[in-house]
């Protein structure tokens, strides 16, 4: 099979005729191999063309990280379908909002509330019910001819895909609140896959640990780049047991490349275990969602000085990926997230339209093969975001000489205070330094006399921080314009499942 991909499915077989006897997929104490994953989705397209014959339409998946979720994803993409993706934690009146909104024929779910409310009105399977039914009929057939043309006999798969400008529809609220279903291609996904697992040297022979949510595209670009290269995906614990997770990550599973967010790192960072690990096998950290500060960078350097860290820059509109820092400079361009990727685009924009210069200040603009094709059923927002094929990305940033993005944050998080626009990430960072914080969010309350203040919201297990400290520790180090005007101190705050703080919560 051709190298290029013009279609999701292919990423899939290719991995299966070039690949076939490599762990696919690993999780708890299971292994599949690609070939052995390959039947299970040969079972489930064939599964699904029953119910749903059409190509082009629509199937749901909506849960947590399961094999039932990779083969369902992959099933789908092969009949040529699209598959409608939702945060399990979304409302019930949410999810059926979506699912009639994009008349989806088909859904697989771990909610059994889900699975109650869709009975006898759309064809309805939980993860365990789905994985269980396509084991019982994707067992190898020793007698199928030798690759690849088993698989191209054995999947239901065409080439021509009717809709190629939709591959998935991700419903996303992030931090706004405010759910929006991007619709991203074939191409978009394409494009992602091969460049993230050229620029991460995968091949195969990797273990990419999984935690993060494959209802997300960061998630979602890890199985597709590791199916690019015939790299295994280790579906993990979630960092909730630590122990657990890192026992999994080194001994047991022995992952070479860990994809996470700055939220996991830090967490890992700062409960101080990580010199009891064997870390041998691991050799790429990379991270996203939100920047790495400067010092888990260095803490993690320390502590890991042989583990490669990509910090990289994206968003779901983008499909997951914009730009990178090489390992090689992570150190000399600390607060920057990289430069664009090959054929991407990046423009600042400043406030009068004009394009601005290095180190000026304005929003970041994103333009190539990677930005989404639009908005699901929202032509007035897709006009707003994507000017001419560039994606305005809501955040705030500048480049330096060398062509580095530096984010300085978002438009809707820009605080007004006293007539100045600040911007919360540096005072972040500043409480993120100290002692027994384990994460900060800062946001802007209304206030009559200075139009909002500074609000700090800081989450700590540590019993004896207190707020005065926080205050002292801040008056060092910002201008007095920055220092926060009130400290609420709590155990957790409220996140998405990529570890981005939902601040609209906060603001109240």
């Amino acid at each position: 099979m051709k190298d290029e991909f013009t279609v999701v499915a292919e990423i899939f077989l290719h991995a299966m005729t070039r690949h076939p006897e490599r762990p696919a997929l690993v999780i708890a104490e299971k292994t599949w191999s690609y070939e052995e994953l390959g039947c299970l989705v040969a079972a489930a397209s064939s599964r699904l063309q029953k119910t749903v014959p059409v190509a082009g339409s629509r199937i749901a998946i909506i849960g947590d990280n399961h094999p039932a979720y990779v083969v369902a994803y992959w099933a789908a993409q092969c009949n040529g379908c699209s598959t409608v993706e939702i945060d399990g934690n979304e409302s019930l009146h949410k999810v059926i909002c979506v699912l009639n909104a994009t008349r989806t024929q088909f859904v697989v779910t771990d909610r059994a509330v889900i699975k109650s409310a869709l009975q006898g009105k759309i064809p309805v399977e939980s993860l365990d019910e789905f994985l269980k039914n396509n084991e019982a009929d994707g067992k190898p057939e020793t007698e199928n001819p030798p690759y690849p043309g088993k698989w191209q006999r054995t999947l239901p798969f065409t080439r021509i895909c009717p809709k190629p400008e939709e591959s998935s529809i991700v419903f996303t609220s992030g931090t706004t609140g405010s759910a929006k279903g991007v619709v991203l291609s074939h191409g978009n996904f394409c494009f992602i896959a091969r460049s993230v697992a050229g620029y991460l040297e995968l091949n195969e022979t990797d273990r990419c640990a999984l935690i993060l949510p494959l209802c997300h595209t960061y998630g979602k670009s890890v199985l597709l780049a590791a199916a690019v290269a015939g790299a295994a995906v280790v579906i993990l614990d979630s960092l909730g047991n630590q122990k657990r997770f890192l026992s999994q990550l080194t001994t047991e599973c022995g992952c070479t490349v860990l994809c996470a967010v700055p939220y996991h790192l830090n967490t890992l960072v700062k409960s101080g275990c990580l010199p009891r690990y064997d870390f041998s096998s691991l050799r790429t950290i990379t991270s996203s969602a939100d920047k790495l500060s400067p010092s888990v960078i260095d803490s993690l350097t320390a502590a890991l000085p042989n583990v490669r860290i990509f910090s990289m820059y994206g968003l779901t509109e983008a499909t997951t990926r914009v730009c990178y820092v090489p390992p090689e400079m992570i150190h000399i361009k600390k607060e920057s997230c990289g430069r664009p990727l090959p054929g991407i685009e990046l423009n600042i924009m400043l406030e009068d339209g004009r394009a601005a210069g290095p180190g000026e200040i304005g929003e970041v603009l994103v333009r190539g093969p990677n930005v989404m094709t639009g908005y699901f059923n929202d032509p007035d927002l897709t006009a707003a975001t994507i000017d001419n094929g560039w994606l305005k990305t809501g955040d705030i940033g500048h480049l330096d000489t060398d062509g580095f993005l530096y984010i300085d944050g978002r438009k809707k998080d820009i605080i007004k205070c006293a007539g100045e626009r600040i911007s919360p990430l540096e005072i972040e960072e500043t409480l993120m330094e100290y002692p027994g914080v384990d994460e900060a969010a800062v946001v802007g309350l209304p206030d009559s006399l200075m139009g909002e203040i500074i609000h700090a919201y800081v989450a700590s297990r540590d019993s004896s921080l207190n707020k005065a400290d926080l205050r002292e520790h801040c008056l060092a180090r910002l201008s007095h314009n920055k220092v926060p005007y009130k400290y609420t101190i709590v155990e957790r705050l409220p996140v998405t499942k990529t570890g981005k703080v939902r601040k609209h919560i906060l603001r109240g």
